[in-house]
């Protein structure tokens, strides 16, 4: 009985250092794999990256702060380039305006796309002096608004029809223009 328990512990003694020997094998294996690094099909762009990206790089996921940093890239270099020292907080009221107004410009959503349409946008107002004037337009507009009907927190029988009056004409306007 002691021989069998002899040869039982020889036995198991042997098994024990093969399996351990086949541990040892799949955990080189393992640090051998996870060694190698996996190659990222869609890295994904933190928004407050200042990396623009394409359209293909979008993530629906993300908001429109990717067209915002491709505006704030153009306005940087636009700055720069131009050695612009006077106000620049209106540039993108005004070309938004001038996308929306007079010509169609690159969804915000590819950054590169919109990125050289505000670049060639703000180098044709600097090259043609219009700038400084489209801002001092823009500033002026923003102090009509806070002075008449939308600067007030309650709107007047008299600011309600002036502004019902503004609608529809922009409305008919739109209408001749689809036509």
């Amino acid at each position: 009985m002691k021989m069998n328990y002899l040869i039982f512990a020889m036995v198991f003694a042997l098994l024990s250092v093969g399996c351990s020997d086949k541990k040892e094998e799949t955990q080189e294996q393992q640090t051998t794999i996870n060694a190698i690094p996996k190659k990222v099909e869609n890295p994904k762009i933190p928004l407050d990256s200042s990396q623009i990206v394409t359209l293909k790089d979008f993530d629906p996921k993300d908001s429109i702060m990717v067209g915002v940093r491709a505006f704030r890239a153009a306005k940087k270099e636009f700055v720069k380039r131009w050695n612009y020292t006077k106000d620049t907080h209106l540039f993108m009221d005004i070309v938004d305006q001038i996308c929306r107004d007079v010509r169609p410009c690159a969804a915000m959503i590819d950054s590169v796309a919109y990125k050289n349409d505000v670049s060639f946008i703000l180098d044709s107002l600097m090259r043609n002096n219009l700038l400084d004037s489209a801002i001092e337009n823009k500033k002026q507009e923003l102090i009509e608004r806070e002075k008449g009907c939308f600067g007030k927190n309650k709107f007047t029988e008299s600011c309600q029809k002036k502004i019902n009056e503004e609608l529809k004409k922009r409305i008919r306007e739109e209408r001749k223009v689809n036509k």
